[in-house]
């Protein structure tokens, strides 16, 4: 314990010392694009993620993989104003030394803003969209699980930022033979102190609970629900001199909770806990670096990342547990935006077992490419070409 809490203050001094934590995703977010420039149009939404992500672990809780392929996901988009739009599509992804597509799925979504709030159906803006911390939830999703289809309301004001939704996972029909799956999720930032100086105080709070189950099937496998929850501060410094070496610097710290509340214990765990404290430095050339330390008791999380877990994922040894985990995690990304169109993400991400003494890495380089073409307005019936962003 004294241990943990020694790594937590030094974190905390570090960022308050004007020292973004946990990786940036924000490069990589499929979101759907809203505003008040807009008037009733036709266009097309494109987004293309190609990937490469080497695991090189070798650790029983997961062993070493590799990722290395392309995302699609292109819709056909009607802007009824600035404050509704609906568009459909399809998403492809191709593993590279496949010859076939590794998924081809339907995407459809309705959303709904106006003054900071916003609601949508269907296809949500969803996996590292929700800005989750990554012992609840994995940023490979995006890759492995990267559509998420069900109910989303989200409000982005001065103060606070959240996200509360439902994916609705697997849908079960009467008579099947397996069960439905559902994940609720809720993830908020509220500032709780700002100055003009740079430096911001905010109060995260975030849950999700996954469930398996369903009363019309034929599965007769006991009912399945957890819980993650997360708490704590984050400390950040944005450097009020564009021309500083030093961009920004961020502290993340969570203190997470894991129970798990199905009628029938099925897991090897039933309740953990954990700490998760981490800096992160960027530079003026968008080079960063950051620094983390994962200390996890009995954790156990459905959708978070499989290091910070207690027991072996499906890529570990089968049926091994470790109760304690602590991991040293050392980070060097560069995250840029190129040509004013391609995103581009380098990062080497080492780690140190604590517990079990070795060293394991990985890299990984993501160009997202994300557009939208406005093929015509229709205001007082008129059309006129035009290209928007």
């Amino acid at each position: 314990m004294k241990k943990i809490t020694l790594v937590f203050i030094v974190s905390m001094l570090l960022a308050i010392l004007k020292s973004d934590a946990q990786i940036s995703n924000t490069l990589l977010e499929n979101t759907i694009e809203l505003n008040d420039s807009m008037q009733e149009s036709v266009g097309l939404s494109i987004f293309s993620n190609t990937f490469f992500k080497n695991n090189e672990y070798f650790d029983n809780i997961a062993k070493g993989y590799t990722l290395f392929g392309t995302q699609l996901q292109t819709e056909l988009a009607y802007i009824i104003n600035k404050n509704i739009r609906i568009q459909a599509g399809v998403y492809a992804r191709k593993d590279f030394g496949n010859d076939d597509f590794t998924k081809v799925a339907p995407v459809l979504s309705v959303k709904l803003q106006t003054k900071g709030y916003s609601v949508i159906m269907g296809t949500l803006e969803g996996n590292v969209a929700h800005q989750l911390s990554e012992p609840l939830y994995d940023y490979e999703r995006l890759i492995l699980h990267p559509l998420e289809n069900g109910l989303q309301i989200k409000v982005d004001k001065k103060k606070i930022w959240a996200d509360t939704w439902i994916n609705w996972e697997v849908q079960e029909y009467l008579n099947s033979t397996y069960q439905e799956q559902l994940s609720v999720g809720h993830s908020s930032k509220t500032i709780l102190y700002q100055t003009k100086k740079g430096l911001q105080i905010t109060w995260p709070m975030q849950f999700l609970f996954t469930h398996t189950g369903g009363q019309i099937d034929l599965d007769t496998t006991p009912l399945k629900t957890l819980s993650n929850v997360a708490t704590g501060i984050l400390l950040h410094y944005q450097n009020p001199n564009p021309k500083g070496f030093i961009k920004s610097v961020t502290s993340e710290n969570y203190i997470t909770y894991f129970n798990e509340l199905s009628p029938t214990k099925v897991l090897n765990f039933q309740e953990g806990r954990g700490l998760y404290a981490n800096v992160n430095i960027t530079s003026k050339y968008d080079i960063g670096v950051s620094s983390g330390y994962w200390s996890g008791k009995n954790y156990l999380s459905s959708r978070g990342g499989d290091l910070f877990k207690s027991e072996a994922s499906i890529y570990g040894q089968k049926g091994f547990t470790a109760p304690k985990r602590s991991l040293l995690f050392l980070r060097l990304l560069y995250q840029r935006r190129i040509f004013d169109a391609l995103n581009v993400n380098v990062r080497f991400e080492p780690y140190f077992d604590l517990n079990e003494n070795y060293l394991a890495y990985s890299y990984s380089v993501y160009f997202t490419y994300k557009k939208d073409l406005s093929f015509f307005n229709l205001t007082n019936g008129k059309r006129r070409s035009n290209y928007v962003r």
